[in-house]
C-alpha cells in the first residue's frame, strides 16, 4: 500500500513538472533530496551505534530481566485470560521489555512467539481463533511505550536540533495516553464481543 501511494505521488510529481514546464527544477530536487539522504543517513549511523551499544550494554546488566520480571504482575490485568491459564506470560513481559528499550530486533522473535502461545488459549475448544488478548498484543506492539525514542532523537540531531532530547517527556505522555486508549479500547470492543458470543449461544 505505501509503495502504491509513493509510486503515485511520484507520478503526480512529474506530470505536473512536465505540464508547467519545471522539469529542470524538478532535476534538482530529486539530486538534492538524494544527496540530502545520504548524508542523513551517515550522520545517523554513529548516533544509532551509540545508543545500540548503550542499550546492549543495558541487556546485558539484566535490564531487560528485571524488567521483564517486574511487569508480569500488571500484566494480569492487560492480559487476564493469559495470565488466568499461565500461557505466554514470560513471552509477553520479554517482549514487552525489549520495546521498552528499544530493542526492536530482540522483540520481533519474542512478539512472534508470544503471539503463538497466545492463540493456544482456545485450543481446548478444538480451533485456534483470535481472542481479546491476541488483538490487546498487537494493539501494544504497533505503539509500545519506550524509554529511549532513539530514532527521533536521532533525527532531531541530525536535523540540527539545539535540543534533541526535549521531546523526551512529550513523548512520555503520549505514549502513555496511547497504551491507555488501545487498552481501553480493546477492553470495550472484547466486552461487546463476548456478549454477542454469549447471545450466539443461547440462540442455538
Amino acid at each position: 500500500m505505501i509503495g502504491k501511494i509513493f509510486s503515485f505521488i511520484v507520478t503526480l510529481s512529474f506530470v505536473f513538472s512536465v505540464l508547467g514546464g519545471r522539469m529542470n527544477e524538478l532535476s534538482q530536487a530529486v539530486l538534492q533530496g538524494a544527496g540530502q539522504a545520504v548524508e542523513l543517513s551517515i550522520s545517523m549511523l554513529g548516533m544509532m551505534c551509540l545508543w545500540s551499544g548503550v542499550i546492549k550494554v543495558l541487556d546485558g546488566a539484566g535490564l531487560t530481566s528485571l524488567i521483564s520480571k517486574g511487569i508480569r504482575p500488571v500484566l494480569k490485568y492487560i492480559y487476564p485470560a493469559a495470565y488466568r491459564k499461565n500461557c505466554g506470560i514470560e513471552e509477553i513481559s520479554a517482549n514487552f521489555a525489549a520495546n521498552l528499550l528499544g530493542m526492536g530486533n530482540a522483540a520481533l522473535p519474542l512478539g512472534l512467539s508470544a503471539m503463538k502461545k497466545l492463540s493456544e488459549l482456545d485450543s481446548d475448544v478444538g480451533q485456534r481463533k483470535i481472542n481479546a488478548d491476541m488483538i490487546t498484543f498487537a494493539v501494544l506492539n504497533t505503539a509500545p511505550f519506550q524509554l529511549f525514542p532513539t530514532t527521533l532523537i536521532v533525527l532531531r540531531e541530525a536535523a540540527g536540533s539545539i535540543a534533541p532530547y526535549e521531546i523526551i517527556l512529550p513523548i512520555y505522555i503520549c505514549s502513555s495516553a496511547t497504551v491507555f486508549f488501545g487498552i481501553l479500547l480493546c477492553r470495550i470492543l472484547g466486552y461487546f464481543i463476548k456478549t454477542r458470543e454469549k447471545g450466539r449461544k443461547k440462540n442455538d
